[in-house]
């Protein structure tokens, strides 16, 4: 008998079409059910949050979402605003089926949320109020709220200044330990440019600004462009202002570019002077020269000769500078015997 598609059935074409129809079939309930357990569990959570919060901070907290926590069966994510603090939001996991709350009582565990929620805030307004001080517009930060990302336009006559008035704000705000309460060896700020920071999108002004300003959305955006992360010293404790050193951070796709740009750069001077030579990988960090914002100097890895299969672990370096594209624009030198007794790499200012 011939089918639709002008070919002929067999049994064993029709079996294993019904059982492909029936695994989809099943896999589709599956996840339909999930997702209507989820819905039911988020709402029930959230209504659980609301009488907490009513109950023990009345017409303080207010639920804004909720969201289910994957890949847990039950239980919610639960964000409060504080009308006493537009900049604070409260983050609660709460699970109403087990009566309880970041897995404890639900009372204490919402008095924490709140302490926590008004410490960040906090945070998040003396980090403002730090940068503005000196002159820098503060546009966003991590989530931990411990690299902000500032306004900036650096140029090779005026970059010397920026990073050391920036390393100043970083002093004026930097606590000597981080979140964890381990002592921080250095601060990082991201620079972005001010075309960039005028365009950002800057969420809903009924959010908190803690959400607004740490917002995935609003990082992947000052992201989108190469930018410069400066890295600033700690010395006994406190932010070396002077200490400021820039790298250029890139997103995925101009990573890739430059340092292909870089690489075939090597390899180029490796076939004229180094025939037998196999090139390894790019460094990671490409540091801004002193004084400049577009002469990048960094490393490439290679070996005297590739062992077998090819392989080049990269035993010495290659140290060229280059442009923010990753063309050189410098002599290049070398680095013999880069790796210490246990393999690891071990360059200058890395």
């Amino acid at each position: 008998m011939a089918d639709t598609w002008g070919g002929r059935i067999r049994g064993g074409r029709i079996r294993s079409g019904l059982t492909g129809a029936l695994v989809c079939s099943l896999a589709l309930l599956v996840a339909g059910c999930g997702v209507v357990t989820g819905a039911v569990t988020t709402k029930s959570d959230r209504k659980r949050a609301a009488e907490l919060a009513e109950g023990q901070y009345p017409g303080i907290l207010e639920v804004l979402s909720a969201r289910t926590l994957f890949p847990q069966t039950s239980g919610s994510e639960v964000t409060f605003s504080v009308a006493d603090d537009p900049d604070a939001a409260v983050l609660l996991q709460i699970d109403a089926a087990a009566g309880t709350c970041d897995r404890g009582p639900c009372d204490r565990a919402l008095d924490e949320a709140v302490e926590r929620g008004r410490s960040r805030a906090g945070e998040l307004r003396r980090m403002r109020a730090a940068f503005t001080d000196c002159g820098y517009e503060l546009v966003g930060a991590n989530p931990a709220l411990a690299t902000p990302w500032v306004v900036a336009a650096p140029t090779n006559a005026t970059v010397t200044r920026v990073l050391a008035e920036i390393g100043a704000c970083v002093r004026t705000w930097s606590q000597a330990r981080d979140e964890n309460g381990a002592p921080r060896r250095s601060v990082t700020v991201n620079i972005v440019a001010p075309d960039l920071a005028r365009a950002r999108p800057t969420g809903k002004k009924n959010r908190p600004t803690v959400l607004r300003m740490t917002d995935p959305g609003l990082l992947g955006a000052l992201a989108k462009r190469p930018h410069y992360s400066v890295s600033y010293t700690v010395r006994d404790g406190v932010v070396d202002p002077e200490s400021g050193r820039a790298y250029l951070s890139f997103p995925w796709e101009d990573r890739k570019a430059f340092e292909t740009t870089v690489r075939d750069a090597v390899i180029d001077w490796l076939r004229t002077t180094r025939p037998r030579a196999g090139d390894g990988m790019v460094s990671g960090l490409w540091w801004l020269e002193p004084g400049t914002v577009d002469r990048l100097q960094g490393y490439v890895l290679f070996c005297d000769e590739p062992g077998e299969g090819g392989r080049c672990s990269g035993d010495h370096a290659v140290v060229l500078t280059v442009d923010p594209k990753g063309n050189r624009v410098g002599d290049i030198r070398v680095i013999r015997d880069v790796r210490d007794d246990h393999g690891r790499v071990r360059l200058p200012q890395e």
